[in-house]
């Protein structure tokens, strides 16, 4: 069911745009009706429809005026109006639709269908972003990443990592505030598990933590200086990528 507010000065008016949601939207429920902005503003903070169905022209304001009280909308708007001129400030509000008094039955329709596709695909990723927040905490409860060597494991926040080296099979890891380790995984098996917005591979040899580098010096080919003061080798086809991470 699409949850949604009504309002409008006019009782005529919004009595009659009532009555054809509930006769012609089957799949609407009307949570809120209102006839002025002073009433109206606190109670769609309560209620948080879906949709608001909101007159331009009222006494005290204009629907505009209400929606300058969000810093951004949580729902999906149609604005309805018997002056044609306010349409493209409706679009500029980011209006889904508007409607034209007095309402024909198929513009309605066709804006809460509108509606209804749209607050379908916000409610798809809304439920997608928590579905893989959810999993990424079971993933990984301590955001921790386990370094294996030859006498067992040791579990390190990847923050705490300024950069790893290859070295032959294994990877020397250098970190924030205690000694290099070094891991019997290659270099390769650390660059698919990091995070690629934190991690950059800048050369066949290293990895670095960009929240680690201090200083890029162009000589000698370029190489990058750490927090922790170890220069890393930064390969030619490596470096317009490098940069344009701080431009």
């Amino acid at each position: 069911m699409i949850r949604v507010a009504v309002i409008d000065d006019e009782v005529k008016s919004r009595t009659n745009l009532i009555q054809l949601l509930q006769r012609f939207c089957p799949d609407v429920t009307i949570v809120l009706e209102a006839g002025s902005i002073t009433e109206g503003l606190p109670a769609l903070v309560a209620v948080r429809p879906d949709l608001l169905i909101l007159d331009i022209e009222m006494p005290g304001g204009t629907g505009f005026d209400l929606l300058d009280h969000f810093h951004q909308h949580f729902f999906e708007i149609i604005f309805v109006t018997a002056h044609s001129e306010h349409a493209l400030q409706a679009i500029k509000a980011g209006a889904l639709d508007y409607l034209l008094k007095p309402i024909s039955i198929e513009e309605l329709q066709s804006a809460i269908e509108k509606a209804r596709k749209r607050i379908s695909e916000k409610n798809t990723e809304t439920n997608i972003r928590q579905l893989i927040e959810i999993l990424d905490t079971k993933k990984n409860h301590y955001h921790k990443i386990a370094v294996p060597s030859y006498k067992g494991q040791t579990f390190i926040a990847p923050a705490d990592i300024v950069s790893m080296e290859a070295e032959g099979r294994y990877t020397r890891i250098r970190l924030l505030n205690a000694a290099p380790i070094v891991s019997s995984s290659n270099l390769k098996e650390y660059e698919d598990m990091l995070s690629p917005e934190q991690f950059m591979r800048v050369h066949h040899a290293y990895i670095i933590n960009m929240e680690h580098v201090h200083y890029y010096n162009k000589e000698d080919g370029g190489t990058i200086i750490m927090t922790d003061g170890s220069e890393i080798i930064l390969s030619k086809r490596k470096k317009k990528d490098f940069l344009d991470r701080f431009s």
